[in-house]
């Protein structure tokens, strides 16, 4: 009994009242439907319902939320998974019992998830089932509310895309709440979870694509989902396999950037430490998730240009002459001919790539850009390459003490690195060191 009202401490377990919370009107509306309205045993569509949604559920495609704890008690993590599961979730409310459809999320997800329901984490479980089952009840009802324009195929179509939209809305919403009480009222982490790495602009999209759907439902009955599940599996592997062909072009690029760094001891692993320094600015930044991504890669290949600068310059360990210092310079440029070739990185890593040796006031190469012409994450890059280049060792010197790296930092604040940019690395630089 201690423990159940130790759970029940309003400040510290307000995410455990949440779900319980839910778990309870969710069980309570099932409860009243099943009294008010039966449930039916022998409904067919019940069952293939349930085939459907366990189907759609496999198929990660961002349209439904399943919230699932990793075990990474000191970073608070979880996993946003999401699925097809609101196709089948916003039509079930349509065509069957409502006590039916509300059961669907619950047996499904037993099917599905039977070690998150059976482990210290139940409560997910609890928070996604019940989440699900109240948005289906709540689509029930708009549907029953709008039951005099469903004799009509386009009209009601048009009104499923409306009712996705209030599916959609009333999603993000218990999600949010659910990751506000997670992070203990962190608002920020909350909207970069929920809203990051293009959610909700798929989640919206995807009620454009349920009104297909149910078209074709109202014109040739429930073979219409099987035929939707096959489409939306052939894009899937369509981007899977696109997905697979570009990031294998990443990989190439990224062994042929460590080969660079083999032939050279004292820049090996430079990459790397770039790309980790370049993400914690950028995340102080406010940069989104997916951006994030995309600054890690340009970290990493920032200086795989040099693949085409001649071994005898690249290693030399004396002073570059004034003509091979030139040759080096074009090492930005190579860098940008390459990873253009990767259509989605042409107007991003590319960039950023081509201008991390620019100069805040406008000295640097190579095209001599000043002050904010320089993409953003380009001058990151600059400070971050700069800043790990001084505080590594180098043929033709020895590692700068931190200390000494961050008096050049500041010194040149405003001169060749963004001021801005400059306090919120020195600040991160600072905390870490």
């Amino acid at each position: 009994m201690g423990n159940f009202l130790k759970n029940l401490d309003l400040k510290k377990n307000r995410l455990f009242i949440y779900v319980c919370f839910l778990g309870a009107l969710y069980a309570l509306l099932l409860f009243l439907s099943i009294r008010k309205n039966g449930f039916d045993l022998f409904d067919i569509n019940f069952y293939l319902m349930i085939a459907f949604y366990i189907a759609f559920e496999l198929v990660l495609v961002n349209l439904q939320t399943f919230i699932e704890k990793k075990f990474e008690e000191k970073e608070k993590k979880f996993d946003l998974i999401l699925s097809a599961g609101m196709i089948i979730s916003i039509i079930s409310a349509g065509i069957l019992n409502i006590s039916n459809a509300m059961l669907l999320p619950l047996i499904s997800f037993l099917f599905l998830k039977p070690k998150v329901l059976f482990s210290k984490n139940y409560h997910f479980f609890v928070f996604n089932t019940s989440m699900i089952g109240l948005l289906i009840f709540i689509v029930s009802k708009l549907f029953h509310w709008g039951s005099f324009i469903m004799k009509n195929i386009l009209l009601s179509s048009i009104y499923v895309v409306v009712l996705s939209v209030f599916y959609t809305f009333f999603n993000f919403s218990f999600v949010f709440l659910f990751l506000y009480f997670f992070y203990n009222g962190s608002f920020k982490a909350c909207v970069r979870q929920v809203f990051g790495e293009g959610r909700f602009f798929n989640s919206i999209f995807t009620s454009l694509n349920i009104f297909v759907v149910y078209f074709l439902y109202r014109l040739v009955g429930v073979s219409a989902i099987p035929i939707t599940f096959f489409t939306i599996v052939s894009v899937q592997l369509g981007n899977y396999y696109a997905t697979k062909y570009r990031n294998a072009k990443v990989d190439f690029l990224t062994v042929l950037t460590k080969s660079l760094e083999e032939k050279d001891s004292y820049t090996f692993g430079h990459g790397e430490n770039v790309s980790k320094l370049a993400v914690k600015v950028a995340k102080e930044l406010g940069f989104p998730d997916k951006d994030l991504k995309l600054i890690e890669i340009a970290g990493v290949l920032h200086d795989v240009g040099k693949i085409g600068i001649p071994d005898i310059i690249l290693l030399k360990t004396d002073k570059l002459s004034f003509e091979e210092y030139e040759i080096m310079k074009e090492h930005s440029k190579k860098g940008y001919e390459i990873l253009k070739n990767i259509t989605e990185y042409k107007d991003t890593i590319a960039k950023w790539v081509l201008h991390h040796h620019e100069r805040w006031d406008g000295k640097g190469y190579p095209d001599g850009l000043s002050k904010e012409d320089i993409p953003v994450v380009s001058r990151i890059l600059t400070i971050c390459d700069v800043f790990d280049a001084l505080t590594s060792d180098r043929t033709y010197r020895k590692a700068w003490k931190k200390e000494r790296a961050i008096l050049f930092i500041e010194e040149n604040s405003g001169v060749i690195f963004d001021p801005k940019i400059v306090k919120i690395f020195l600040s991160l630089v600072r905390s870490e060191y």
